[in-house]
């Protein structure tokens, strides 16, 4: 039983020496990729028994010859010099408005006492004088807005790019503080930053792009009321280098009806917004 046992044990370090002498060791330099980069890639293609490592931008392999040849095959596909590309990003704005308005004025006097009402919004008055008049005024204006907002970066596949532009828009504040000495009120000017770009990852695969891309889009709103307008968004795309890709859009519609004594006031318009991305490769 024991020289059974003592020849199982010799036969079975004879295997393991025989199976470490087919091994083979060769140090392997990366010429374009981090160690990092291939590592996850090739780690799951090495024969039982192998090993895989990576130092100073060096691959160290020890496995079998024939398994040395396929982790070969595959580096010679992913240890490609990174493609230098250009992202475009484009933020169009178009919109219509339509602004009317009907209004009844009019006059009446007797002896010396009148009564008045002015067309608009400034109420009813009464008077002393003579003289009678009606008046009727109609009005109607229409406006058309087409925007179009691009930015562009260059980026490296594979790593992140970041571009962003913007103004500093001054905005008055008032502060009031209370004390001993009564009431102090204080004016000064805080500056609100309105900025647009986008951030973005590009990926390139047989002449199609994958993009995670986060565009921001910020302006003042164009009625002047002091309010900001924006636009963003965050996804990721597939498409065709050098085409134009449709990340999403907004169609929004408003309506506004006013009425003060014989004046009857309507708005209405629309306003559409669109995403649009592009990514070319620089030779």
């Amino acid at each position: 039983m024991a020289r059974l046992l003592l020849l199982s044990l010799i036969l079975l370090l004879h295997n393991i020496v025989g199976h470490a002498q087919d091994l083979k060791l060769e140090i392997i330099p990366l010429r374009h990729r981090l160690t990092d980069e291939v590592l996850p890639v090739l780690q799951p293609l090495v024969a039982p028994g192998g090993t895989l490592s990576g130092m100073n931008n060096q691959l160290i392999v020890r496995t079998t010859e024939t398994n040395l040849a396929e982790l070969k095959q595959v580096l010679a596909r992913i240890d490609q010099a990174a493609r230098r590309l250009k992202i475009y990003v484009r933020q169009d704005v178009a919109g219509t408005g339509q602004v009317g308005e009907q209004s009844l004025s009019g006059r009446y006097r007797s002896g010396e006492v009148g009564v008045e009402v002015p067309g608009g919004r400034d109420g009813l008055s009464i008077s002393a004088g003579n003289g009678n008049e009606v008046r009727y005024r109609t009005y109607s204006t229409q406006e058309g807005s087409d925007e179009r907002n691009l930015h562009f970066v260059q980026a490296i596949e594979g790593q992140p790019a970041f571009i962003s532009t913007g103004q500093s828009i001054p905005a008055p504040n008032q502060t009031i503080t209370y004390g001993a000495s009564g009431v102090l009120v204080t004016e000064g000017i805080q500056y609100r930053d309105l900025n647009s770009g986008f951030y973005a990852v590009p990926r390139v695969n047989d002449g199609q792009v994958t993009l995670s891309i986060s565009p921001q889009r910020e302006r003042l709103d164009p009625t002047g009321d002091g309010a900001i307008d924006t636009q963003s968004v965050q996804t990721t795309v597939t498409g065709q280098l050098g085409e134009w890709i449709d990340l999403g859009g907004v169609n929004q519609e408003y309506r506004d009806e006013s009425g003060v004594n014989l004046t009857h006031t309507r708005r209405y318009g629309t306003e559409a917004r669109g995403l649009f991305v592009k990514v070319e490769e620089i030779r």
